[in-house]
């Protein structure tokens, strides 16, 4: 009997590879059209993308033979074991992948590393997939692909039926080829992750610490209805911003109450017939009373854009204004408010660090967070998966708590905002039964059989709308019955269109409702100009300004105002890069430009200097958004404290390394704050020395040095930037009072500070 080489020993593996490979887009294309149904393209371009695969795969395994030939000198059985264990662990690696683009409808890219760990585990925690559904997959796989390559090595694999192996799908290649047939579903979802992860850890990460003269005189001609006063600080601008919202509301007899809705997953097409369907009539007779935006676009493809956007006008640092590690100085409406003594409150049903919300609002004094940790024991809890793992609390739960705790805070005007979280994974709502009978009512009355195909695949997401659209529905009927509510403006809008859901083209990614609501309106409108988040701030505050609210001397905001043509509008998509750009009916997503209708429809079109004049605008926004966010160079010290009311006590910064190893080292002296109510001590740093060796403490003395309080802040990681940003009430008036900060270093360890910047403000209300 014939000995066989090493090669054709081999080839069984080859085959196992191709067995898991067809197995795995077998997996990929049954939960698709169970998920999605068989949109058009699919099945073709899955075709190809196992074709794809079959040769890639057959061409790895045909490159690792030298190091099968190497084991196989010490053992054969050796050898087999471990390629077959290295095929089934890329296989599962490969099923875990997949979770997202069943989920999300498009591969995993590097917008994993633009999320902390937290953030990531509380994300696959509420993803509500089942995890014994996934395991049990997971062992099929495995087991039919071990069992295939038994079954291949009984079997004498010639050189004949190899070849047709191969040239099958370098046919489909072929064709696919020239059908131009490729896209999301066509790419192995692994590689497609693989590649994206290698990018980003072999990428060099450039961002804009130092910018040019000629880059900010470029950034100012871009807005020239701003007047411009500062190169060092390039967004810095005279607030002229006319009160042009006052003209639609009848005289308020007191300073209004303003409450915010950032609705999560709210797409524009949500408030219209989407698919025949009318899934928000609450919403939609609402916005019959109002002021609504219809061309108003969002600044980031996830959440984490929206709050810093609608409230402050703020550029996007890294990967979000947020997620900085130190932020600079700012201001929002929530400072703003406070400042002229709003009550400011932010509520929301699930946890308040994500995304760092918590440490955005602290930072800009609010008042009061209340977030999934504080709500009363008779709301239900939501609860995801066999872990349990607690997730929030729906969106009708949310709005009934806040009025109650509203009603603890005492007759003062207030800035309430709201974070909603019902139409985010894991979808999960009460009374599922009641809403999947009117979602059922619905498509029983659609003419179209396609849009009843549409909801039935979408189900988890629809009736998630119909339940928002109730608890909003319900919030303003209860709002109502309230003494404060003819005293009231409401403003809606969307974080980002929802994520599990397609959109019709890339722009609409942004494409969002804006609607101002009061009962105080003198009547409806509804306008057609684009706007972005970024246009809110200015707009409410000039607002304001009839109310008694100082409106600041200057601004930095990013935007313009709700009644003018925004024309240079920048976007951060999923994975956190700034590569769209709108700019006057042009969009660029990127290497495309298109020309864009007043639908926000999107036409290719071949212009090479608009395009290059359009990237040449997006790279000096980008730099101008990054080095003004990285550098503390939104606004100067003087302008934040003017526009807050705040003395300025002291302002310490060190562009040197501070290097100690002493047991204390002086941060700030003793200062007199006996004249003020509150304090804000705000500072940020590099720390470099051993774990948790140093802390910054602070103090506040009475004239006999007798503590009054004392806080220590604790520098636990070597190679971390710390922020803190602390109001300090003090108590006591006609005592004197002093104020001293230091470095405690009780161990005498070697520290080093970088990067020093911070104040101490001081506040009479």
């Amino acid at each position: 009997m014939k000995t066989k080489t090493t090669f054709e020993k081999y080839l069984p593996l080859i085959a196992t590879a191709w067995l898991t490979i067809f197995l795995l887009r077998l997996v990929e294309v049954s939960a698709m059209l169970i998920v999605f149904g068989n949109e058009d393209g699919m099945l073709p371009s899955e075709l190809a993308g196992l074709a794809v695969d079959l040769v890639n795969g057959g061409a790895v395994m045909l490159a690792l033979f030298p190091v099968y030939l190497l084991l196989s000198k010490c053992s054969g059985k050796l050898a087999d074991i471990i390629y077959v264990v290295g095929i089934e662990s890329i296989a599962v690696a490969h099923l875990l992948i997949l979770q997202y683009f069943f989920s999300q409808h498009k591969p995993l890219g590097s917008l994993l590393f633009g999320y902390s760990l937290d953030e990531i585990m509380l994300t696959v925690t509420t993803a509500n997939v089942s995890i014994i559904k996934v395991a049990a997959l997971l062992v099929i796989v495995a087991a039919l692909s071990t069992g295939g390559f038994f079954v291949f090595k009984t079997k004498t694999l010639t050189k004949t039926k190899t070849l047709t192996m191969v040239s099958a799908p370098l046919a489909v290649i072929a064709a696919m080829l020239f059908s131009g047939n490729y896209n999301d579903f066509t790419i192995n979802k692994s590689l497609a992750f693989y590649k994206a992860a290698i990018e980003y850890e072999t990428e060099e990460k450039v961002y804009c610490h130092e910018i040019s003269d000629a880059e900010v005189e470029e950034y100012h001609q871009m807005f020239p209805e701003k007047k411009f006063v500062s190169e060092e600080f390039p967004l810095l601008h005279r607030f002229e911003t006319a009160d042009s919202l006052g003209f639609y509301f009848n005289e308020f007899e007191r300073r209004p109450n303003i409450v915010i809705l950032f609705v999560e997953g709210l797409n524009d097409d949500f408030v219209h017939d989407y698919h025949g369907a009318n899934l928000m009539p609450n919403l939609r007779g609402l916005m019959e009373k109002s002021l609504c935006w219809n061309r108003c676009l969002t600044l980031g493809e996830r959440s984490f854009s929206i709050v810093p956007s609608i409230l402050g006008s703020l550029p996007y640092g890294e990967i979000g204004f947020t997620l900085l590690d130190q932020l600079p100085l700012h201001l929002t409406l929530t400072s703003v408010l406070n400042a002229a003594d709003y009550q400011t409150d932010f509520f929301y049903g699930q946890g308040s660090w994500f995304h760092k919300k918590n440490i955005f609002f602290r930072k800009n004094n609010i008042d009061l967070i209340f977030d999934n940790a504080k709500y009363s024991d008779k709301y239900e809890k939501i609860v995801v998966g066999k872990e349990n793992y607690f997730w929030g609390y729906n969106d009708k739960c949310l709005f009934k708590q806040s009025l109650e705790v509203i009603d603890t805070l005492g007759d003062t005007p207030r800035l309430d905002m709201y974070f909603t979280g019902s139409t985010h994974s894991p979808f999960i709502i009460s009374e599922t039964e009641r809403y999947d009978r009117r979602l059922d009512e619905i498509c029983d009355n659609l003419e179209s059989n396609t849009d009843r195909k549409f909801f039935r695949h979408y189900r988890n997401y629809a009736r998630t709308l119909l339940f928002l659209d109730d608890a909003l529905g319900e919030f303003i009927a209860d709002y109502s019955k309230r003494a404060d509510f003819q005293n009231t403006i409401f403003v809606i809008t969307g974080d980002h269109p929802m994520c599990e859901i397609a959109p019709e083209n890339s722009l609409k990614r942004y494409h969002v409702p804006l609607v101002i609501y009061s009962p105080n309106l003198k009547s409806p409108a509804t306008f057609s100009n684009t706007v972005s988040h970024l246009d809110f701030y200015e707009t409410m505050v000039a607002f304001m300004g009839r109310y008694g609210v100082e409106r600041p001397e200057f601004s930095a905001s990013f935007g313009g105002n709700l009644f003018a043509e925004n024309n240079n509008i920048a976007f951060m998509d999923e994975p956190r890069n700034v590569i769209d750009f709108y700019s006057d009916g042009h969009y660029i997503s990127g290497d495309k430009l298109y020309e864009v209708d007043k639908n926000f429809n999107i036409k290719k079109i071949n212009d090479k200097d608009l395009h290059a004049t359009l990237r040449q605008r997006l790279e000096v926004v980008r730099k101008i958004s990054e080095y003004t966010s990285l550098e503390n160079r939104i606004m100067p010290t003087d302008v934040y404290c003017k526009a807050l009311n705040d003395s300025l006590l002291r302002e310490f910064k060190s562009d040197a390394d501070i290097v100690f190893s002493g047991k204390y080292k002086n941060l700030i002296q003793e200062t007199d704050v006996t004249a003020f109510d509150t304090l804000v001590f705000d500072f940020s740093l590099d720390y470099h020395g051993a774990d948790g060796a140093c802390q910054v403490v602070y103090n506040v003395k009475d004239e006999n040095g007798a503590n009054i309080l004392t806080e220590y802040l604790g520098l636990g990681k070597d190679g971390r930037k710390y922020a803190f940003h602390r109001q300090i009430p003090l108590a006591g008036k006609g005592v004197k009072m002093f104020f001293n900060a230091f470095f405690f270093n009780p161990k005498q360890q070697d520290c080093t500070i970088s990067g020093l910047d911070g104040i101490l403000l001081g506040n009479i209300k």
